[in-house]
């Protein structure tokens, strides 16, 4: 078992990022935790990722075979039963550092597991469901964060937010990867439902966000300067997002319009991470 093969299989990176979600929920949270209970929490999120990388690879492993060739499986740099090991690994050692947080973190934990498991083997072929199991596992990342210090209230908002984003922004990426899907056989919303009601489904998921943008400052929970000011930026984003995808559906324009999504999402959590910090 080459290691170079196996971090290719977790990719690591996204791994980091994953941890830095969880300690961005801690940061908005605001809440009280131990320095430790943090470095738990981190790990925990990282293992899992890699895990949910590693078992995402598993079971694309003929498709990759076509699509991905160089990838660990396909290219036999990995043993099928390598992966699944390291996967099973990950989601334990993931599970059980989650366990030592506390309880909350543990439930989550598991619970993101089992989502993780059954989008690599099913969901992620069925549409809609795929994308909204991407938008939740994406926002409980942050309210991991949350669980970890006890405090709900803005992590859970921005939670919601980042969930329903990314689930307009999974919609617009799959109007621009139709062409793909359709010749491995995905079965996503547009192939289903065509480009434009998917452009105003993402819509409504990215208004949705957008919506619930005031809220933290409407509870008194973020100052005005702080907040506000990054939080009216990435709505701006969101909004040119919105436009585009509905004046366009070319590939030009869903790549715009992804990049603006994504865009406005990191100036979201900008915003929030301002507010709490302020």
């Amino acid at each position: 078992m080459r290691a170079s093969a196996v971090l290719e299989l977790v990719r690591p990176h996204n791994c980091v990022l994953a941890g830095l979600a969880v300690l961005a929920g801690v940061v908005v949270a605001a809440g009280e935790a131990h320095s430790l209970q943090i470095a738990l929490a981190f790990a925990a999120a990282f293992a899992i990722c890699g895990a949910g990388n590693a078992i995402n690879d598993y079971c694309d492993r003929k498709i990759d075979a076509i699509n991905r060739p160089w990838r660990p499986i396909p290219s036999r740099r990995l043993k099928v039963s390598e992966a699944l090991k390291i996967s099973r690994g990950l989601f334990i050692v993931g599970i059980v550092l989650a366990a030592l947080v506390n309880l909350p973190c543990l439930g989550l934990a598991a619970l993101n597991s089992v989502v993780l498991v059954v989008y690599s083997g099913e969901l992620k072929r069925r549409g809609l469901v795929g994308n909204l199991a991407i938008g939740f596992l994406v926002g409980s990342t942050f309210l991991f964060g949350g669980l970890v210090v006890g405090e709900l209230l803005a992590v859970g908002i921005l939670a919601v937010m980042a969930g329903l984003s990314t689930v307009g922004r999974e919609l617009i990426k799959d109007i621009q990867d139709m062409r793909g899907d359709r010749a491995i056989g995905l079965v996503t919303f547009p192939l289903q439902h065509g480009k434009r009601a998917t452009a105003a489904l993402a819509t409504v998921f990215i208004s949705a966000a957008i919506a619930l943008a005031p809220v933290p400052y409407a509870l008194g929970l973020f100052s005005m300067l702080a907040y506000l000011t990054p939080v009216t930026v990435a709505v701006a984003f969101f909004i040119a997002s919105a436009v585009v995808i509905l004046e366009n559906r070319k590939v030009w324009a869903t790549k715009r319009a992804s990049l603006g999504c994504k865009i406005g999402m990191g100036l979201g959590l900008l915003a929030f991470l301002a507010g709490a910090i302020v």
